[in-house]
């Protein structure tokens, strides 16, 4: 059984609509998901990424008035990436282009797990494993769907 993803309510796992709501579920008689279910989960993940980089940086600005300031600077860094992950959750569903090559480089997440982890602290390095394994092995596990969707 899964869950409907507006309503909330548990529908059959071969479900096309939700019987409650009458939502698409993303999910067609072939047994193979919608672009929309991939786009919407791929939305979430990155929901999710944003508010882990929240609680981060409200943690290294704590630390950053407690112990030392450098911890201040990753925080606000981390905060700007939070909110710019919070908007690309949402702009994805009018902007789909480019999806797999914004997410293959390793460059950009390695520097900023190294970052948090030398001067923001170890618990920078929850936010760079989710992204790693909840988002970008999503996207490059799926390549050729995000590739072909418009």
């Amino acid at each position: 059984m899964k869950f409907c993803q507006k309503c909330g309510k548990e529908i059959m796992d071969e479900a096309i609509i939700c019987p409650n709501c009458g939502c698409s579920t993303g999910y067609n008689s072939t047994n193979v998901y919608s672009d929309d279910y991939y786009i919407n989960e791929l939305s979430k993940r990155i929901k999710i990424n944003g508010i882990i980089w929240i609680c981060i940086a409200c943690i290294q600005i704590i630390m950053a008035l407690t112990i030392n300031w450098v911890f201040g600077i990753i925080g606000i860094a981390n905060l700007i990436s939070s909110i710019k992950d919070l908007n690309y959750s949402k702009e994805i569903f009018t902007n789909r282009f480019g999806i797999v090559k914004r997410f293959e480089p390793l460059t950009r997440p390695i520097i900023v797990l190294i970052y948090n982890l030398v001067f923001g602290g170890v618990v920078g390095v929850a936010g760079s494993v989710y992204y790693l394994v909840g988002i970008r092995n999503f996207v490059l596990n799926n390549r050729e769907r995000y590739q072909k969707i418009k």
